[in-house]
């Protein structure tokens, strides 16, 4: 009998498989040793896993640990719903490993969209595999994976599919990628409205794209409207105003306004984009910073290819124009949706300059190594205010160090917090203690029976507060009237609140 064999995969493809294994390793050396080692926090991975538990388990979802309000709806603090992909991995890992096994798929998933992008341009294998390197090597990605979890991480990746499904004619696959996009959080409904004006602008010659881009422009500003004046302020507790344009109140109090007050001052406007606008000097030349990234990894691609530039509107604007220093540099998640929009416009760039019967010329090696390099660089050291590369930087033997020298006993202390009890905690036991439907961020008690405070909690971990008084309120309550110890050692108290009201605004004050 012939023996049976299996049809031989094109070497190219081999190292697309290859690259994918070798960038999920990666991305879990960052985001799941944070959780390992006690560097996730409850903003926002620990009220994500709330709410998931919360639709896994068919409750209406609430978050319960916001330090400046009472417990709320889950769609009142962001109108996301792409999260629930992750209930089936839910019941198999629990919601914390659950979100953050999603986020790093939907990286992977967002590299073979440039994959099948570059194809649709008539890329080879090995070029499409460089299109996804592109991708999968931007600073944006590593920044968003030091920094917990983020929807607006999985509505980001769908953007290679839209462009890619617009560019063949596949209607109905581009409006679920744009669907996805819109459902991811709130805010990613006004950077679609610039996607759709830029894949508009791209196939300005077909009309089929023009007109469906135009109706999807559209909606997704009727949607942002929705959301963001209606049914946010709704669904809040204390029916606040749309809480994210505070970081833009020296603009003015909309976003048709402070358009219009920026359109009416450029010079103000240069300022923003530029310049520190904060009175402390620590903050200067964090903008710069963020400006040469852009240009080295990528932007010098948007001078050919403008519409990638005007996708970037929102996401600059949203960076660039806060109030708030920590959103204008290289950290956290805001610089997400900009790693999608250079990798395809140095895709579009690098195959017309490259025919395909030479798949490894020089210029896409070139063009990667300025993102890689400026990638590594930034691991290691950034202008960016507030940057710890111990959570980013998995290059570095800093970062497997756990934050509390015995992780594995925290873990046993953790262990013994009577189950379903409503619990206040640090900042870092969060994650960890998500199985109860009432969990606050200490210092804020209300309702909590049960306390678990780090003993000498680092700045994450004792946040909103200050190491110092997060080491003063641990030693404080264990002798303070109505509080019993539970468990204690040297790195954890456990206290129970002898007589914890039926609801309360209560706070530790120092």
């Amino acid at each position: 009998m012939p023996a049976i064999t299996l049809p031989a995969m094109h070497p190219a493809r081999r190292h697309r498989l290859g690259l994918l294994l070798a960038f999920a390793i990666i991305y879990s050396l960052i985001s799941l040793v944070n959780q390992a080692n006690f560097r996730t926090g409850a903003l926002d991975l620990g009220y994500e896993a709330q709410a998931l538990a919360d639709v896994a388990q068919l409750r209406i979802p609430r978050i319960t640990l916001l330090a400046d309000a009472p417990p709320i709806a889950y769609l009142a603090a962001h109108f996301s719903f792409t999260s629930a992909l992750a209930v089936p991995l839910y019941y198999l890992v629990g919601p914390v490993w659950a979100l953050l096994l999603l986020q790093i798929g939907a990286l992977l998933v967002g590299m073979l969209g440039v994959a099948r992008y570059a194809h649709s341009l008539g890329a080879s294998e090995a070029q499409a595999n460089w299109a996804m390197a592109l991708l999968g090597s931007q600073w944006g990605l590593f920044s968003a994976l030091g920094f917990d979890f983020h929807n607006n991480v999985l509505g980001a990746m769908a953007l290679p599919w839209l462009a890619y499904w617009a560019r063949e004619g596949h209607w109905g696959r581009a409006a679920l990628a744009a669907l996805f996009i819109l459902l991811s959080k709130e805010n990613l409904a006004l950077w679609l409205a610039f996607v759709l004006l830029g894949l508009a602008w791209q196939h300005w010659p077909r009309r089929a794209v023009v007109w469906r881009a135009g109706v999807g422009v559209v909606l997704a500003l009727g949607y942002f409207v929705l959301v963001t004046h209606y049914f946010i302020p709704a669904l809040d507790t204390t029916h606040r105003a749309y809480t994210q344009l505070g970081r833009y109140s020296q603009l003015g109090t909309s976003l048709p306004g402070i358009a219009g007050h920026l359109l009416a001052h450029p010079t103000l406007l240069w300022q923003e984009l530029f310049t520190n606008t904060l009175p402390d000097a620590a903050y200067d030349y964090i903008k710069l910073e963020l400006w040469v990234g852009l240009l080295l990894s990528g932007g010098w691609a948007l001078l050919r290819y403008p519409w990638y530039a005007l996708m970037l509107v929102p996401i600059l604007g949203q960076k660039l124009l806060a109030n708030d220093a920590s959103f204008w540099g290289l950290n956290y998640q805001y610089s997400i949706e900009i790693a999608p929009v250079l990798a395809l416009a140095m895709t579009d760039a690098l195959l017309a300059r490259c025919p395909v019967s030479r798949p490894g010329y020089v210029r896409w090696p070139l063009a990667l190594a300025g993102v890689v390099l400026f990638t590594t660089i930034t691991l290691y050291k950034r202008r960016s205010t507030w940057y710890d590369r111990t959570t980013t930087n998995f290059l570095t033997r800093s970062h497997y160090r756990p934050a509390y020298p015995d992780p594995s006993g925290l873990r046993a202390a953790l262990s013994r917090v009577p189950a379903g009890l409503p619990l206040s905690a640090s900042s870092t036991l969060v994650p960890h203690l998500t199985g109860r439907s009432d969990l606050f961020l200490f210092p804020v008690l209300r309702t909590a029976q049960v306390v678990a405070l780090l003993r000498e909690p680092d700045e994450r971990g004792a946040w909103p507060l200050s190491p110092a008084d997060g080491q003063r309120a641990a030693a404080q309550l264990r002798t303070a009237p109505g509080y019993r110890v539970l468990y204690e050692d040297a790195q954890v108290v456990l206290l129970a609140r002898q007589a914890a009201p039926a609801d309360s605004a209560a706070v530790w004050q120092p």
